[in-house]
């Protein structure tokens, strides 16, 4: 199909005029029997991509994602625009629901699956007698042991599809230096042919401020300010404690429609935040990294880290919630001149030991893993990926040396005087480019104060009510979400 042909069933089912950078030359490679790997920045329309093929290859689209948020929202979506019969396969389906899907999978075109789920052999089984037409692996930077967010699940994808036999498959991510783009080729498609399409993370709508304050209190006062006009906002934290507490006090100062979002809160509770959030009936919402890849919220105007990330990768893809409908919006980052100390101590007091490695496989009690369900879910992972013990530890070892590496990093970039979009292109482009630093682009050589930016700036706000929809209330969620603040302070 020539580009033109797609541009015309584009605007027939999608009402869109034009493509985005990247849609296009991957659904082209993909139509021509091509593997193809994209790179393309956050709010790109990465899953554009596989609801446009629908019509056009036969079989079941399996898409795999690493969270069940991520698999929500897309779904969604999906059964909002009528792409196509939809379901998800995951650890929270109960047994009856589990067996219906998979006996009545040639009913369904588009499978969203978690990976340990995928993983698993009566799983591979059933999909071995599926015609499978595309295997998309959705945030697979994860299956890179030099990325932030490596999953030992997503190994096993490349062999699984040897098993499932796809007639082609797809890899997306939004945050891949080259180190993990070499790894995603060798491990998902090893020695196939595979084209690959890499566009620059550069989301020049998006405004970058670090805000240096002397005291914890300075956040809050900042804060206070920023909050007074009605945006769309995300905040977010590094505990699961500090988003409850800060989400009170925001409704106790402001009387802004605000809730937490956190790992820790079951899953109905996120779903709510999160619909509430997606149509306006939530202002603000603090967040963990929980909240993360793939929520799709069009008109996040303010993005507020209240804590300094952990790395390039997290950072890009937080702020990759905000202005995700071109139009200009505000990140900022608090920084602390004790942040880089907290954040090692974090990362070292999570730190999986080698004892630790060793009681689990060898079934002895550990305290370690009775009183942190996340490690053990960290070994468990590994040990479905078939690692040894030994090669479990080497692992460990290497990701902590380079998660401490990444941090130092992150810490140089907040405290440079280059501009701020140039170093995070820097970071993870292929191609180097120039980015044009003026006054809609970022912090570093800019005397503005605050006010003076909001002013300059002229971020939309929320002028309307929402409509009264069958959802709970911002009133009624509330005594749902606040938990004790004096349970645990993981994040």
């Amino acid at each position: 199909m020539t580009k033109q042909t797609l541009q015309a069933e584009l605007k027939t089912r999608f009402k869109f005029t034009e493509f985005r950078p990247g849609q296009a030359e991957l659904l082209q490679a993909i139509l021509d029997g091509q593997n193809a790997l994209g790179v393309l920045p956050t709010g790109s329309g990465k899953s554009l991509i596989y609801q446009f093929l629908a019509p056009h290859i036969e079989g079941l689209f399996i898409i795999v994602s690493p969270l069940i948020s991520l698999m929500s929202d897309q779904l969604e979506r999906i059964q909002a625009a009528h792409l196509g019969k939809a379901t998800v396969l995951n650890s929270r389906l109960n047994a009856q629901d589990r067996r219906y899907i998979l006996a009545h999978l040639a009913d369904y075109k588009f499978l969203f699956v978690a990976p340990e789920t995928l993983c698993q052999p009566q799983i591979i089984r059933r999909l071995e007698e599926v015609n499978i037409g595309l295997f998309v692996v959705d945030e697979a930077h994860c299956i890179s042991g030099w990325g932030p967010d490596f999953r030992p699940d997503y190994l096993r994808l490349g062999t699984v599809s040897q098993q499932i036999k796809p007639q082609v498959t797809l890899a997306l991510t939004a945050t891949a230096t080259d180190q993990v783009c070499t790894d995603i080729k060798h491990q998902l498609f090893s020695h196939q042919a595979v084209y690959i399409y890499r566009d620059s993370v550069d989301r020049p709508n998006l405004y970058l401020r670090t805000e240096f304050v002397q005291r914890d209190d300075d956040k809050w006062q900042i804060l206070q300010q920023l909050l007074v006009p009605r945006w769309p906002t995300l905040i977010y934290v590094a505990t699961r404690k500090q988003a409850e507490e800060l989400a009170l006090k925001i409704a106790g100062a402001t009387k802004r429609p605000v809730a937490f979002y956190h790992a820790g809160m079951d899953n109905l509770a996120r779903q709510q935040v999160q619909q509430l959030f997606m149509r306006d009936q939530l202002d603000v919402v603090v967040a963990t990294s929980a909240f993360g890849m793939g929520i799709n919220k069009d008109n996040v105007r303010l993005l507020i880290h209240y804590e300094m990330p952990a790395n390039f990768e997290n950072y890009l893809q937080e702020i990759g919630r905000a202005g995700r409908d071109g139009q200009q919006a505000l990140t900022l980052i608090f920084v602390h001149q004790n942040d880089f100390q907290r954040l090692l101590t974090r990362q070292q007091a999570n730190q999986i030991q080698p004892q630790t490695v060793s009681h689990f496989y060898h079934q002895i009690l550990d305290a370690t893993l009775q009183d942190s369900p996340s490690q053990l879910d960290v070994l468990q992972a590994y040990q479905r990926a078939d690692f040894t013990e030994d090669e479990v530890i080497a692992t460990l070892t290497k990701t902590q040396r380079v998660r401490a590496n990444q941090v130092q990093q992150f810490w140089r970039f907040l405290n440079s005087t280059t501009c701020l979009r140039q170093q995070v292109c820097d970071y993870f482009d292929h191609q180097s480019q120039t980015i044009q630093h003026d006054e809609h682009c970022c912090s570093t050589s800019q005397a503005l104060t605050l006010s003076e930016l909001l002013s300059k700036l002229t971020l939309p706000t929320l002028t309307t009510e929402s409509p009264t929809t069958q959802l709970l209330s911002a009133g009624q969620i509330w005594p749902q979400l606040f938990v004790d603040l004096t349970e645990t302070d993981e994040s």
